[in-house]
């Protein structure tokens, strides 16, 4: 027994002490006489810092004293330990840690603690000062005590993920560890996938294998042992990984709610929720330029010929540096440069796909949340005139060469999406260019189960429209109507038509037009847009990109119309509703169409007479009505106009008794044309949506 102790604890009794209150002395004296030295220590210890003591520095004397006496109890050593931590004294508290962690090696409590303190290092900052209070301590033990225990808690955790956890987070604190640990680690993530039977790609194994773990072996260890079909295997499963993390809904995660920087297309990153992670674990700040360091990473392991700031350059150079790859490839005969080059490849393909798909359709990886307007591609229509050939022909005609892709005004990145488009179908093309390639990319393919990405149908859809494939696309879009996403069934509509007019289906294609514009929104303002029918200076067929706006549709779907009228008016089968019908339309687009209404009119002189009852219901334009009262003029040749309203001319017939014909008919037509120019003024837009509603059977009867 400590000597002293006795004096220490006993009881004296003094002048007006209750006999309560000597009872209560009596027990606790009898209590501490049955407790150990150790404890009974701890115990005067933990007494001065009660509240109604709260004397931290007699409490440290008493602990000071007790490790003198027991420096080999772990009790007493830890409960120095909890006093300094209680005093917030970071040094110390961290030197008996350090000090404990080589003594008492096998105490459960010592290994709680330090668990503890290894998984706040693992978590987010935090507003929680205990937290960050335990996060100085250990920063404040020396280097090899921290490696040490960061991988004896490792070893002794059973939990698999755990472990790989604080295995990682070693060799980030400790590089050198990565020599040793690295390879095992990853054979450790890659065989806990495979047990845990997951079969989405984006899991917390796969994440930490390919964001984490990989890139850190690769950057430390430059000569890796491992067998070559081990690499491919590793970059199928970060290439399969990557795409399924940026394309993912944010519906699939929980995910509901987009701050305006998810929103944007452009965005590389997205919120997603991993189970088994913590959220920043989840997050991968910039996955496409993570994947593209990767590839270069595992290309100079195999010892590949690639630039390692290839994905840095333009687009055009990108593909341009992989084509004379796959020159070299094919002189060579080699398999390995075959892989290389498919690798490349489809790597530049998917990205450059996800870029321009998330331009076209954001709902399909930022969810239906996303407020951004699709795009479509559709064929671009010239105003030809008569003598040329039709637009619909030149698209079969030079459907063997790649057309331009015209970005309207709207679009403010349209070269970029563009550019990304175009050499998504350059590497497409390219992996189906020869026997070997087209062979390694479908084992892609099924590995990476691609028939499952819907998203990619808006990419098809477009590539079979710019290679001219009208047919094989409107088979594929009316093979996925059911799968169409209600925000995409305008662009769906508008594709459809596109591609009926270009195999000169024009009924068919004016009727899906019709049922677009009867869908679009009414604006009573409208406001100018780059017209889809301005020359471009590039010759060959062209193909348009634009929003699904109505200011971008509307006109587009008019000249879609006038297109095919055009088409049937001027040919051997042509009528005159068809004439009418343009010149209604001709005045949306006024004075631009001036040209195209002039090769109208010259067509109307030429057959000298017009009949269309029609006209006076929807013709209002000012140098419209002048040119054809000019016609009934001497001067303008007389020209047989029967374009009076149905109503007008029964009217007139019943005068012809006692005034005569002309007379009467001349009266008429000149009262109505007055009347007429006190119309100009009514808003074009609404009456020529009017005339599409009114006159649908009409339209669709003049193009059958």
């Amino acid at each position: 027994m400590i000597p002293g102790r006795k004096l220490v604890c006993g009881v004296i009794v003094t002048p007006g002490r209750d006999r309560q209150s000597i009872v209560v002395n009596m027990a606790a004296t009898m209590s501490e006489k049955s407790m150990s030295d150790e404890n009974w220590l701890i115990s005067r210890a933990r007494a001065c810092m009660k509240p109604s003591k709260n004397n931290p520095y007699a409490a440290k004397a008493w602990m000071i004293t007790a490790r003198s006496l027991f420096p080999n109890n772990f009790s007493i050593q830890f409960e120095a330990y909890s006093l300094e931590k209680a005093g917030r004294n970071v040094k110390e508290a961290a030197k008996l840690l350090e000090e404990m962690f080589v003594l008492f090696p096998n105490e459960s409590q010592l290994w709680e603690e330090i668990q503890e303190i290894l998984e706040i290092l693992q978590t987010e900052m935090s507003a929680n000062s205990h937290k960050n209070f335990l996060t100085e301590i250990f920063a404040a033990v020396s280097t090899p005590s921290q490696c040490q225990m960061l991988l004896s808690v490792a070893q002794k955790i059973s939990n698999t993920l755990e472990q790989c956890r604080l295995l990682l987070l070693a060799m980030r604190k400790f590089p050198n560890l990565v020599f040793e640990h690295g390879l095992k680690l990853l054979d450790t993530l890659q065989q806990a996938e495979l047990e845990a039977k997951i079969k989405y790609p984006v899991n917390c194994y796969r994440k930490l294998f390919v964001c984490d773990v990989l890139p850190l072996v690769l950057q430390k260890v430059k000569k890796l042992e491992v067998q070559k079909a081990q690499v491919y295997r590793w970059l199928q499963m970060s290439v399969e990984f990557y795409i399924m993390y940026v394309t993912q809904s944010p519906s699939f995660n929980g995910n509901t709610r987009n701050s305006p920087e998810m929103l944007s297309p452009t965005k590389l990153s997205n919120r997603v929720s991993i189970p088994g992670l913590f959220d920043k674990e989840c997050q991968v700040s910039d996955p496409w330029g993570s994947l593209l360091k990767l590839l270069i990473l595992l290309g100079q392991l195999m010892d590949w010929d690639v630039p390692p700031d290839l994905f840095s350059e333009p687009r055009e150079i990108q593909y341009k540096n992989i084509y004379s790859l796959y020159n070299r490839a094919r002189q060579s005969h080699s398999p390995e440069q075959t892989r290389q080059v498919l690798y490349t490849t489809v790597v530049l393909f998917l990205e450059c796909l996800y870029t321009y798909v998330s331009s076209v359709d954001p709902q399909s990886f930022l969810g239906p949340s996303a407020s951004h307007t699709p795009l479509v591609l559709m064929e671009k229509f010239e105003n030809e005139t008569s003598e040329e050939e039709p637009q619909a022909k030149k698209a079969k005609v030079q459907s063997d060469g790649n057309p331009t892709i015209v970005g309207a005004e709207c679009l403010t990145n349209s070269s970029r999406i563009i550019n990304s488009f175009t050499t998504a179908f350059k590497c497409y093309e390219l992996m189906h260019s020869t026997t070997e390639l087209q062979t390694e990319f479908m084992k892609l393919c099924e590995i990476w189960h691609m028939e499952t990405w819907t998203w990619m149908g808006h990419f098809q859809t477009d590539m079979l429209i710019y290679q001219g494939a009208f047919t094989d696309a409107i088979a594929h879009l009316q093979n996925f109507s059911s799968a169409i996403k209600e925000n995409m069934q305008l662009r769906s509509n508008l594709q459809m038509a596109c591609c009926f007019y270009c195999l000169q289906k024009y009924s068919k294609a004016c009727e899906l037009v019709l049922n677009v514009i009867k869908d679009l929104p009414y604006t009573h303002d409208r406001l100018p847009v780059s017209n889809p029918s301005e020359p471009t200076g590039a010759k060959g067929r062209q193909l348009w990109l634009t929003k699904c706006t109505e200011a971008e549709i509307l006109p587009y779907c008019i000249q879609l119309l006038l297109a095919a009228l055009k088409s049937k008016a001027f040919s051997s089968k042509g009528d005159d509703t068809s004439l009418g019908h343009m010149v209604v339309l001709l005045q949306y687009d006024w004075p631009k169409s001036e040209a195209l209404f002039y090769e109208v009119l010259k067509k109307v002189i030429q057959q000298n007479s017009l009949v269309y009852n029609q006209f006076f219901n929807y013709v209002i334009n000012v140098d419209i009505l002048e040119e054809f009262a000019f016609l009934k003029t001497p001067e303008g040749g007389k020209v047989n106009l029967d374009i009076l309203p149905t109503s007008v001319k029964v009217i007139s017939q019943q005068r012809t008794v006692t005034r005569g014909v002309n007379k009467g008919v001349k009266e008429d037509f000149k009262q109505t044309m007055v009347k007429q120019v006190g119309r100009s003024e009514e808003p074009v837009e609404k009456l020529i949506r009017t005339f599409l509603t009114n006159e649908r059977i009409s339209i669709l009867k003049a193009l059958s």
